[in-house]
């Protein structure tokens, strides 16, 4: 299977680099859909995320993905209710998070909420230490 995340799906997820890693028991291909590449590889740094890919959410580059790995299955799991405009419909299925979420266990919530209130509690912390 090559299965591919939206950027705005995993950045859904407590620990990315965990969703990855378990995702790649199962799948032979996991890459990323995003279309800031700076954004998607700042994330995947930031969140030790390794892909075998980066595209961008066009049908041209997923026609391209569709090539470039032969594989049984190609799955695109995003954070829209509808399937997006851009997925072809003769090669890729579409798995909303929360429901590929609930199959295979992986925690949401968004790890940059968490990490930035944690930096503001910190900050607190810091400032009332110095008054």
């Amino acid at each position: 299977m090559t299965l591919a995340f939206e950027l705005a799906a995993l950045r859904q997820a407590r620990d990315p680099q965990a969703v990855v890693v378990d995702a790649r028991r199962w799948a032979r291909n996991v890459g990323l859909l995003s279309a800031d590449p700076a954004a998607a590889d700042a994330f995947c740094a930031e969140h030790l995320v390794r892909r075998d890919f980066r595209a961008r959410p066009t049908a041209w580059d997923l026609q391209d993905l569709s090539t470039q790995f032969e594989t049984e299955r190609y799955v695109l799991i995003g954070t829209t209710p509808d399937r997006p405009a851009y997925l072809l419909r003769q090669r890729w299925e579409y798995l909303r998070l929360a429901d590929a979420a609930s199959a295979a266990g992986w925690n949401l919530g968004n790890s940059e909420t968490r990490s930035g209130r944690w930096l503001t509690a910190w900050l607190n912390q810091v400032l009332r230490i110095r008054d």
